[in-house]
């Protein structure tokens, strides 16, 4: 009875499946328990767990059914050709796959962009890679509650940029037009300068540590955390003002805000403060 039961292909795997499946439950919940891992480690542990079970199935299939495989492989020999391309996507995922995890390009947790997407890596298997998109006007606004599915095959032809540094702090610019009505813009540079170091002295000290990490390990140079003030004026020939500060990220639309805010209050809190203004900008 034994030796018909391992005979059977069919018995053998369900067996196969139900033996990895097991495991895989065992070693995804024992690193669950593990409290002394952070979150995001845990993560990547049971998602690496998930990824060899799927292979260890995938494998012990084939070696199951592999005279059968053999068999029909010759049978349908007239038709290998329309299988290769019916079977490009599916192997060009999987040695993206490869090729991404022999680059360590990102892991799950890592904020990356991959072409035009951007988001958070929740999710990588041996076929595709699941994204939390986030907002990436400023990366200011959070996470937008969509979740985006990548096949693996793009990372041959889209550029695939880790922008894990960037979580705490980033590079923030913002520009503020304003209609020309009289008056020399750069008046409000020196008052503008004073009022973002106001607002970024809470976190002044810690940005230019995280300035100066993040460049000793990507290699690239930071603008600094010194805010950078830069005046143009567009086709309509409005003045326009250019900002760009290093700050937490989460902190970014609120200190824009509080800098518009102030622009706004240099040039109408009102007829006297004005004309002082243009008198001094004149002298």
């Amino acid at each position: 009875m034994l030796q018909q039961l391992l005979e059977n292909k069919l018995f053998l795997s369900i067996l196969v499946i139900v033996v990895v499946l097991l495991l895989r439950l065992l070693l995804s919940f024992i690193f669950a328990r593990q409290k002394r891992w952070s979150k995001q480690d845990r993560r990547r542990r049971i998602n690496t767990v998930h990824n060899f079970s799927n292979l260890l199935i995938f494998l012990g299939l084939v070696a199951v059914w592999v005279s059968e495989l053999r068999e029909f492989a010759l049978s349908i020999a007239a038709f290998s050709v329309a299988i290769v391309l019916a079977l490009r996507e599916l192997v060009q995922s999987l040695v993206g796959k490869l090729y991404q995890a022999s680059m360590r390009s990102f892991l799950v947790g890592d904020w990356v962009k991959v072409g035009d997407q951007f988001g958070e890596v929740i999710d990588s298997d041996w076929l595709s890679t699941t994204l939390l998109e986030i907002d990436p006007h400023g990366l200011g606004s959070g996470y937008t509650g969509i979740t985006l599915y990548i096949p693996n095959n793009v990372f041959f032809t889209q550029p695939v940029k880790n922008l894990n540094f960037m979580r705490r702090y980033i590079e923030h610019t913002f520009s503020i037009t304003r209609e020309n009505k009289g008056g020399n813009p750069f008046a409000a540079k020196k008052f503008l300068l004073e009022r973002i170091h106001e607002h970024s002295e809470a976190f002044r000290e810690v940005a230019a540590r995280y300035c100066q990490m993040i460049e000793h390990r990507t290699g690239v140079e930071l603008v600094g955390t010194e805010p950078k003030i830069t005046f143009s004026s567009n086709e309509l020939g409005h003045d326009v003002v250019t900002i760009t500060l290093f700050c937490p990220r989460e902190d970014a639309h609120e200190i824009e805000q509080n800098v518009t805010e102030d622009f706004y209050n240099f040039w109408y809190s009102g007829p006297q403060d004005r004309q002082e203004t243009s008198q001094s900008a004149a002298t």
